[in-house]
Parts: C-alpha cells; structure tokens; sequence
C-alpha cells in the first residue's frame, strides 16, 4: 500500500510538470568518426585549434562544440571520434554548416569516415554550473522506447522529476531527451529516442552513480520513469567542451 501511495504522489509530480513551461530544446549535430591514415587524437587536437581560429576570424559565437572518445563501447574501434556541435536553432545550425563545408580549415578534419552524421533536436532536462566541466568529462548515451507513455512530454516530465530528484540527493550531471531526426543509422530506428547523461568529470561521474543511483535515491521516481519508456544499449564516452556558444 505504501509503494502504491508513494507512486501516485510521484504520478502526480509528473503531471504537474506537464503543465509547466516547455523544456528548452536545442539542435545538434553527431559525427562519429575513424581517424584518416597518420591521423589520432594528437592531431585531432591540433585540429580544434585550427577551427577554434577559423571560428574566431569569422566572428561565430553561436556554436559548442564538443569531441568526445569512447570509454566503453564495443566495438571501440567503430567510432575512434565523436563530435557534437549544439545550436539553438536549425538556421544556425544550417548556416554553420555552409560556412564550415567553403572553409580552408574544411579539409583538414582528421577523421573522414563518418559511420554516424545525423542531426537531432534535444530537450534540455536537467544541466549544471558549466565552471564544473573538466577536460575529461563523461557522457553516457542510452537508447530508450516508448511503453506506456503516449507523447515525448510525458518522457520529459517523468526523465525530469528522476533527475530533480537525483539533483536534491546531491548528484552534479546534465541530461537530455535527444530525439533523431535526418540521417540516423538503420539500428536506431528500434527506438524512439536517446537520453544522454553529462558528468563533469571521470570521479563525479562515479560518486553520482555510487552515491545517487546506485544507492535507491532516485529508486521512486526511476519506477514511475519505467512505466513510461525503457533504456538500454548504453555507450559511454569522455572528452571536453571545445567550444562553447556566447
């Protein structure tokens, strides 16, 4: 009876935040790549700096970019790079895209073969102090299906009372509801929709799984979640913000 209680109440959370403000969505970018012949993470860096300047000297400051390496996924060598540019809308982004591909710095981009570029909008759930990202932070990407929820706001209002809840337990992370939209693999089309989980760091990242997740803090909320979508197939990367939108 207590569980039953307890469950309404977080229900209930849930359709209150339905009926707030609508989440802040955004667009962005997923290139996943193997690096060109004599090209690796060194010359990758070497790399960002190169397009950080080109960025500079066309005066664009309404892009992040972020490059990521997989820290556990298998095959590890499928994707050796992953690039994620966030915009706030799709007109930027389309434009940045244009002024990127009649760039010089165009063809000096290390890692050629893409076996990921699709564009994707994303709900904005949950975020933190950016002064708390580290070079090495961690994302991990689940792949989620829709079961008992109707439409992409129940998600949302569910995915956000769990992280609220994580939040108020003490956990530092970012997460958010991205959704595929041109030019997503074949295999994702068995879901609906990815969440992704930020982590400042590598140690953040295993005290908030350790001392929130793992430790039954968000267990009422996650149950509530579980009766609306179910995720697995989840990849985990590390990396750091190269650069961020003003």
């Amino acid at each position: 009876m207590r569980y039953i209680v307890m469950s309404v109440l977080v229900m209930t959370a849930i359709q209150s935040a339905l009926v707030r403000a609508a989440p802040e969505m955004t667009w962005a970018e997923y290139h996943g790549c193997q690096y060109g012949e004599g090209h690796n993470a060194s010359t990758m860096a070497q790399f960002n700096g190169a397009w950080n300047r080109w960025m500079d000297s066309e005066g664009n400051n309404d892009y992040t970019a972020v490059v990521l390496s997989p820290l556990y996924r298998s095959p590890s060598t499928e994707i050796e790079v992953l690039w994620v540019g966030i915009t706030d809308s799709n007109e930027t982004m389309a434009t940045n895209q244009s002024d990127w591909r009649n760039s010089d710095v165009y063809s000096s981009w290390p890692a050629p073969d893409c076996s990921v570029s699709m564009l994707t909008t994303q709900l904005v759930v949950s975020n933190f102090d950016p002064s708390e990202f580290t070079d090495e932070m961690v994302v991990a990407y689940w792949m989620c299906t829709m079961t008992g929820a109707d439409s992409m706001e129940e998600v949302y209002a569910a995915h956000k009372s769990t992280m609220d809840a994580g939040a108020r337990a003490g956990a530092i992370q970012g997460s958010k509801i991205i959704v595929p939209r041109q030019g997503a693999p074949a295999r994702f089309s068995d879901y609906d929709f990815m969440v992704s989980y930020t982590h400042p760091s590598m140690a953040q990242w295993g005290k908030n799984v350790d001392d929130v997740w793992m430790n039954g803090k968000v267990a009422k909320e996650q149950a509530a979640a579980d009766a609306l979508y179910q995720c697995g197939e989840a990849v985990v990367y590390t990396g750091g913000v190269i650069r961020r939108a003003q």
